[in-house]
Parts: structure tokens; sequence; C-alpha cells
């Protein structure tokens, strides 16, 4: 069997019933991004990360995991032929910078029941590197928000709607 045979199986393994006592003390999504990201370490960082089950070239095939080119700045749950969890597809997430640096740390806590199960990529300048190369591999556009903007926007929201 090769590495990437090996690194699916050992992804199918993880049931959620066997992650349940880390879940509980898993810490919280880190928001934070790293700097610009650097899509060439990204490709490198893709490359020994998730490739064992994404492909993100034009023409890619879905394997353990959806194929992926395109997959920035589109809505979830949209590679033809994937069988995604049904809560993925209901969830109407786009992937921005913002979902996409959740989504890689931990999948489960951005969407309950979602079948992918990963290490986290807890370092948030690898995370934005990682992005920063997905964005490489579309044709999407995204208007990413920078963090302060989002934090403004976000307390705004929450004293209008505390006011209401």
């Amino acid at each position: 069997m090769g590495p990437k045979l090996y690194a699916a199986l050992f992804v199918l393994a993880l049931s959620p019933l066997s992650l349940a006592p880390l879940a509980a003390k898993a810490a919280a999504i880190d928001p934070a991004m790293g700097g610009p990201g650097n899509a060439a370490h990204g490709e490198t960082l893709f490359k020994q990360r998730c490739s064992v089950c994404h492909q993100a070239d034009p023409g890619g095939k879905n394997g353990v995991g959806p194929e992926l080119y395109g997959a920035y700045g589109r809505r979830a749950a949209q590679s033809p032929g994937f069988a995604y969890s049904d809560n993925l597809k209901a969830s109407g997430l786009v992937w921005t910078p913002q979902f996409l640096n959740q989504w890689i740390q931990k999948p489960e806590a951005l969407v309950p029941g979602a079948k992918m199960k990963i290490a986290p990529v807890s370092v948030a300048q690898d995370r934005a590197d990682i992005i920063a190369y997905l964005a490489t591999r579309s044709t999407n556009v995204v208007k990413v928000e920078a963090p302060a903007a989002a934090a403004s926007a976000n307390a705004t929201h929450a004293a209008h709607k505390k006011a209401s």
C-alpha cells in the first residue's frame, strides 16, 4: 500500500465516536490568519497535508475528499459527484478566506456533522499560505475583509442587535 492509501485509511478510521473526547477538550477556532499568504509555501503544505485526499488541479478527480479546483470563492458542497454531508450541503457557506481558515482548523466546529476529519493546521501563517494557494487554483473572486474591519462590523452588528 502507498502512503496516500495509508493516510486515507487513517482518515476513515477516525470516527466521530473516537474523536468525541478530543472535541470536548478542543480549543476554540482561532480567527487569526497569518499575514499575506505565500502561495508557493501553501502549495508545499497542500501537497504534504491535503493532497492525500484532495486534488486542486483543473480536471482533478474526487477521491476520499472532493476535488478542490475552483472551491475558493464558491459555495460549499458543489463538487459534482462527491457525497457531502447533509449539514455541509445545507450550510450555505461560501469558501471565503475566513471560512477556509476555520475549516482547515476544525471542520466539525464550523459545520457539525462534517465528514472531513483532519489534524488542525494550528499555525496561522500556514493556514494563510494554504488559502493563498487555493486562491491560485480558482477563478472565483472573493472579497477579503481585513480583520480589523471584520471585528468592527461584528461589534456594530452586535450593538444594533442588542439595541433592538
